[in-house]
């Protein structure tokens, strides 16, 4: 009895630690207002209200706050964080903040089996899902149902990330040349 009582407790403890946010230091410049999204071959890199987040190893001039990891065959997505690194199975998710904006990335069910990371920025501003596989194009208006509330896709298309909106009704994808910005705004719910 006392074994599964103290398994009891250290499962709790390590489930309170992973629900508490990490903060990481605020910038003392203003922070822009929207976002964009720039596609770099495998990977993106991420701006929203001061942070900035690489996807599957893009690389910036600035150091990135959150670098992410999409989830390969048998293994789950992972984030790092300066030395903190974390492994996302599916239904997990890790909330951050940063000044005032939070982010929120939530690993989920994705096409194949293969976990999507979800990143909700803020109250709801603004989310967007990355498959860790390629989709169809025939597939792409189904993701807005698949992933509710999620306003742009971060594909993989013939190796590289391309961005779709969301809710749009159109299927026209962004980035198919590398390095153009897709930028994007708080979207009102």
């Amino acid at each position: 009895m006392g074994k599964a009582v103290m398994a009891a407790l250290v499962w709790w403890a390590c489930l309170a630690a992973q629900a508490a946010p990490l903060r990481l230091p605020a910038s003392k410049e203003p922070v822009a207002q929207g976002g964009s999204v720039t596609a770099a071959a495998q990977g993106a890199l991420i701006r929203y209200r001061g942070w900035l987040l690489a996807v599957d190893g893009a690389v910036s001039e600035e150091r990135p706050d959150v670098l992410l990891t999409s989830a390969e065959a048998g293994q789950a997505p992972q984030l790092r964080v300066g030395a903190t690194q974390r492994v996302l199975p599916v239904w997990s998710a890790c909330e951050l903040v940063k000044g005032s904006t939070r982010l929120r990335i939530t690993a989920l069910p994705g096409p194949d089996e293969v976990a999507a990371l979800l990143l909700d920025f803020g109250d709801g501003d603004y989310r967007i899902v990355i498959p860790a596989t390629g989709i169809a194009r025939q597939a792409y208006p189904l993701l807005a149902q698949r992933f509710p509330g999620a306003d742009l896709a971060l594909l993989l298309q013939e190796g590289r990330r391309v961005m779709l909106p969301l809710g749009s009704g159109s299927t026209h994808v962004f980035g198919e040349e590398q390095a153009v910005p897709y930028r994007f705004s708080k979207v009102k719910r």
